[in-house]
């Protein structure tokens, strides 16, 4: 067993990709972008049509980097024992 860690090796049992580790990011981040992208256009756009956009851009691009990440990472990933701190 490794030192400080209490379930063993746990980067040893996880897959590795050749440009990195890939976790899939929350569930609440995909909801949060979803509907922030629909309140801007909806309601931020009565107030200000440059602002609305900006808005709404970035909220799709948090929807497609949640999206890239369901499709890269793998469940173990999320799935792994975290050491206790």
């Amino acid at each position: 067993m490794a030192k400080g860690h209490k379930h063993g090796r746990v980067s040893s049992d996880l897959p590795v990709e050749r440009d990195g580790r890939w976790a899939p990011l929350t569930t609440g981040f995909l909801i949060t972008s979803i509907l922030g992208f629909f309140i801007s256009l909806l309601y931020v756009s009565k107030f200000s049509m440059p602002m609305a956009v900006a808005f709404a851009l970035v909220f799709f691009c948090m929807f497609l980097a949640s999206m890239i990440s369901m499709a890269r990472a793998s469940p173990d990933a999320q799935l792994a024992a975290r050491p206790i701190k």
